[in-house]
């Protein structure tokens, strides 16, 4: 019966020992999180359109990946406020207004990107960060050749290393879809 407890005692130690805590835990991700939504925030002087809160999480030998949603421009939906049809002056605004915004929107994220390799300092260098952002839209809009969502990715080490605005472009894979 002793040998059962110190065989018993031995497994459990073994399985203790066995649990690997991760380079990067939850808590560490929330100010990233958070920064991320402030910048959002603040990129259009329209209220309300980031839609919900960034969320991140890490994948053990991959990275860390972060997504949001938002829109690039505050559009009535059908139904709203007796809204029934939309113009074709107003898809054209719209679309108009997508197009000017898209580059603002994919600065900030490559700049964001930069910002939480730097901030996950125990983040392993050769593991990415990730940054996928989707683009929300009504059925309404024209949306030719106007991506729904951006993904962006780099290797720690990259992101960190790139001093310029061209070292950064080169350290992050950009997918559109």
């Amino acid at each position: 019966m002793k040998t059962l407890y110190s065989l018993i005692l031995a497994a459990t130690l073994l399985a203790a020992a066995a649990v690997v805590e991760p380079a990067i835990t939850r808590n560490m991700l929330i100010p990233v999180e958070k920064k991320i939504d402030q910048r959002l925030e603040t990129l259009y002087d329209e209220p309300f359109l980031l839609l919900g809160m960034t969320r991140g999480l890490y994948l053990d030998k991959f990275g860390a990946v972060f997504s949001a949603e938002l829109q690039l421009v505050s559009t009535p939906g059908l139904g709203t406020f007796g809204f029934t049809a939309p113009t074709r002056e107003l898809t054209v605004a719209t679309r108009a207004k997508k197009l000017q915004r898209l580059p603002v929107l994919k600065d900030a994220m490559k700049s964001q990107l930069v910002s939480a390799a730097v901030s996950l300092d125990k983040l392993p260098a050769d593991e990415k960060v990730v940054f996928g952002v989707s683009i929300f839209r009504r059925s309404w809009e024209d949306s030719t050749g106007l991506p729904a969502q951006i993904v962006m990715q780099g290797s720690r080490k990259d992101l960190i290393a790139a001093r310029t605005a061209a070292a950064i472009d080169a350290a992050i894979r950009v997918q559109e879809f």
